[in-house]
């Protein structure tokens, strides 16, 4: 790749002039361009820097050992830059063109104009335009800055970016000068755009910049609740995660218990212990403790029935029907808010209709206080659709901690929770046949033992007792906990519910936030 042509018209002092470089060839890659002072050598350096890089020019040039009055800034350079005698005819365009050729068959066309006024100043007014070329046939133009076209980008990929441009195009006797004095600013500088490290950091203060635009869109939200709940609902998470962990830890455990029970009893009937056979006292173990299992499941669920169904029995008739009015009410309420706010942006489109129709016309024309009344008739109308509510919405919501989910979920729960003396009285009948089949089990298992000669079976029988001991106390110990975590993951999960409604709001309250986080987390990183 390289710069082939550098065509100027009414650039300082060229009317119009073509230069032309030869192709890079045997190593000899570097162009030199030597003149006589006040020959324009370092008109044609600046024209390259506009052409190519516009007003980002401005801030490479004095990098490139070119004088810039930075006070004064691109429209006063260019202004300067305005060949006089072109003024003087009248003309109002400067031109620079710029060939980059990528292989022998292939180049770039990039050619910018900048349009001045009668009197010389600058219109604020400029064009680019890049055509590529394939074996001298230009293809179809772009512009820079429309559809999505930048020429940054091009230069960034193809060629040469602006912030070491000054390492490939550079006056030559003023960087000398600047080396000889040992400048080690502009050294770090030089390095920090050759590895990027300028882009980053205008990418950082870019977004620095749109941060503090968003902020001053953002409404301001008290978040000092959002905290609190989401600190609660941590540190609830954190008791049921452990909870749940040590109920983990617990079940291994009877596990291995479990296992060492049956270890104790094939060698206790493998010692002789009793007049039975050892099948026998196998048998007898087995069915007493698929007993208890079931026991363990009745009590369970006359747990689960005298704390989840009975409390509610114990309230008056009239609370529950009241309770569940009240909810259906919100229920409706909530539905015909949500109606209410799905046509509100129809109500904006219908009032710039209005005020857009001219037809038919109106004779005579009606005066700003009929207008003003039509107005005010519309909005009352409008209101008439929505105010009062219906008469069965709720007129205050007294449950407005519920997620808008949990009002079915509520009801369908109440349908569920009758109870008769019945059904309590058969599982405790149940609960009393088990345990009185459990305890002639282990009559059974005593007139079993044998007699021990040794003291191993005395042994052995007192460590299946611990053994059974500590089960049964681990299975008690894994009741409570059940019991527990159930609580922990329904105030777990009415949590959630509150803290991501809470942070709905929050974020409707300012949709830019994400977006103001990602942006905070990209400059973290640069």
């Amino acid at each position: 790749m390289w710069l082939s042509k550098i065509e100027l018209t009414c650039f300082k002092s060229y009317q119009h002039q073509t230069f032309t470089f030869p192709e890079p060839a045997d190593e000899k890659n570097i162009v030199l361009i030597g003149g006589m002072n006040g020959y324009g050598k370092t008109s044609i350096l600046e024209a390259l820097y506009l052409c190519l890089y516009g007003k980002d020019a401005m801030i490479h040039l004095a990098r490139a050992g070119l004088k810039t009055d930075e006070s004064k800034g691109y429209p006063t350079f260019l202004e300067r830059a305005f060949n006089g005698e072109a003024l003087r005819e009248g003309r109002d365009t400067m031109m620079v063109k710029v060939v980059i050729h990528r292989t022998k068959t292939k180049s770039i066309d990039i050619t910018r104009k900048w349009f001045f006024r009668q009197n010389g100043s600058w219109a604020a007014d400029e064009e680019t335009v890049v055509r590529e070329i394939i074996r001298d046939v230009p293809q179809t133009p772009r512009v820079d800055g429309k559809n999505n076209f930048h020429l940054s980008d091009l230069l960034d990929d193809f060629f040469v970016p602006a912030h070491i441009a000054p390492f490939f195009f550079f006056d030559g006797e003023e960087v000398k000068k600047l080396a000889d004095q040992g400048r080690v600013e502009q050294v770090k500088q030089g390095l920090e755009g050759l590895l990027g490290v300028v882009i980053l950091r205008m990418l950082s203060e870019r977004l620095k910049s749109f941060e503090n635009q968003k902020r001053l869109a953002v409404t301001t939200v008290d978040e000092s609740n959002l905290s609190r709940l989401l600190e609660s609902l941590t540190e609830n998470q954190r008791q049921l995660d452990d909870l749940r962990k040590h109920a983990d830890q617990t079940t291994q455990e009877q596990g291995r218990l479990k296992g060492q029970r049956e270890a104790l009893v094939e060698r206790i009937t493998a010692a002789g212990g009793g007049g039975g056979d050892i099948a026998t006292v196998k048998e007898l173990v087995e069915e007493r403790e698929q007993l208890r299992n079931q026991l363990k499941d009745m009590q369970k669920k006359l747990e689960e029935m005298l704390a989840g169904r009975l409390p509610f029995h114990l309230v008056s008739k009239d609370l529950l029907d009241s309770f569940r009015d009240q909810l259906n009410a919100e229920i409706k309420y909530f539905a015909w808010e949500s109606d209410k706010r799905s046509l509100q942006p129809r109500k904006l489109e219908f009032e710039i209709a209005f005020d857009r129709e001219t037809e038919p016309d109106i004779t005579p024309e009606l005066t700003d206080g009929q207008i003003a009344a039509i107005k005010k008739r519309l909005e009352s109308a409008w209101a008439s659709l929505f105010y009062p509510p219906p008469n069965d919405c709720a007129k205050e919501i007294i449950h407005s901690f519920m997620h808008e989910t949990l009002r079915p979920k509520t009801l369908s729960f109440l349908d569920s929770i009758s109870l008769g003396q019945q059904e309590i009285q058969t599982i405790l009948a149940e609960q009393h046949s088990l345990t009185s089949r459990i305890d002639e089990l282990g009559r059974k298992v005593s007139k079993l033992e044998g007699i021990d000669r040794d003291g191993t079976l005395t042994r052995l029988k007192e460590e299946l007792k611990a053994t059974q001991d500590r089960l049964d106390k681990l299975t008690e110990d894994t009741r409570v906990e059940d019991r527990r975590i159930n609580s922990l993951e329904a105030q777990v999960s009415s949590q959630k519910a509150e803290y991501e409604r809470e942070r709905r709001k929050l974020d409707d309250s300012s949709p830019v936030r994400a977006i103001m986080e990602k942006s905070e987390r990209v400059r973290k990183v640069i």
